[in-house]
């Protein structure tokens, strides 16, 4: 087990180091921070000058890596020198405590959508197989398909309208809130306190996992159709075992293995659904920091994000392969 886990951190490691690679290349050679400063030339000079724009793109890489590790992710890039060399003061806004904040919003988001998808999924995949061929396992199947086609924007928008339906948006502070008869849903980025976390991660968190529900329930369905008509599940049922321990100590265990595998295939797209989630509930996460990073065209800015997003999906892959480990021991000794 222990070989099996280092094999996947040391896979994971490499995959975040390639993603940085990659992103900081592609927003390096296509975006120029410095253009709105292309009526300024003095100005822009200082602008490149300060942020090594005119070196070769490899060793502007290899400084990246250097301040990475020394200084965190650095400073966004500002066109605002206002005449002071940059000598004398650093230009830009510190990234990583920002970046640190959004990505503990999308994680703990992604966590909170995974919980609700394991929940569902088992409870609608379960019942679905229990009855096979039946209507209620018909309507379960089409209310499953209904949510996997629903677009994420629209699930979301849909979902705010159905459990406020009178609500009406304002901005309290800097944080936009939902007014109505139900008052306990909140848009925007959680402040503190577990409670306050929930109250704006709730809907967002549903948004993502219904339609992932209506997916892996299918998935499971069919797995758990497949285990019953194993040999080792009528032996089990001679024996005089309940049908609940059947189902859930044996046919159930067997069939989370290929679908906990494949949800960690697909957690990239996961992630990918949260920046839809991210703009209807404006919940601050890596989404929004990406679309306000790409639109002051800050490549700096823009790494980090794309690494971080590739470390919190390595995380939950990671979390995903452990927990396959732990359901398949001979699966993990194999891959070790």
């Amino acid at each position: 087990m222990t070989t099996y886990l280092l094999r996947k951190v040391v896979v994971a490691a490499s995959v975040v180091v390639a993603v940085s690679f990659a992103a900081f290349v592609g927003f390096g050679l296509s975006l120029d921070p410095s253009y709105p400063l292309y009526a300024q030339p003095r100005a822009q000079a200082i602008v490149r000058a300060h942020y090594h724009l005119q070196d070769p793109i490899l060793s502007r890489y290899a400084r990246w890596l250097v301040d990475l590790s020394r200084d965190g992710f650095g400073r966004t890039v500002s066109t605002d020198v206002g005449g002071v060399p940059p000598t004398l003061r650093s230009l830009g806004e510190p990234i990583g405590s920002q970046l640190l904040h959004a990505t503990e919003i999308t994680a703990v988001l992604l966590a909170v959508a995974l919980v609700f998808v394991a929940v569902g999924s088992v409870a609608v995949g379960v019942f679905a197989a229990q009855r096979r061929r039946f209507h209620a396992d018909v309507g379960v199947r089409t209310l499953a398909y209904l949510g996997a086609s629903v677009p994420t924007f629209l699930l979301g928008d849909l979902l705010v309208r159905a459990i406020a339906p009178k609500y009406t948006g304002k901005y309290v502070g800097s944080h936009f809130v939902i007014s109505s008869t139900n008052g306990w849903f909140l848009l925007g980025p959680p402040t503190g306190g577990v409670v306050d976390w929930l109250r704006h991660l709730f809907l967002p968190a549903m948004t993502l996992s219904l339609g992932l529900i209506g997916l892996y329930s299918r998935y499971l369905r069919s797995a758990m159709a497949v285990e019953l008509s194993r040999p080792y599940v009528t032996v089990a049922r001679a024996k005089g075992l309940t049908e609940r321990r059947v189902l859930l100590r044996h046919a159930l265990r067997n069939s989370l293995v290929p679908v906990t595998a494949l949800m960690t295939l697909e957690l990239g797209g996961i992630v990918g659904a949260s920046i839809a989630a991210d703009g209807v509930f404006h919940t601050g996460g890596l989404a929004s920091e990406f679309l306000g990073a790409l639109g002051h065209a800050d490549p700096f800015e823009l790494t980090a994000i794309v690494v971080m997003s590739a470390v919190v999906v390595c995380g939950f892959t990671l979390a995903g392969d452990l927990l396959v480990g732990l359901l398949d021991p001979r699966r993990a000794t194999k891959t070790g």
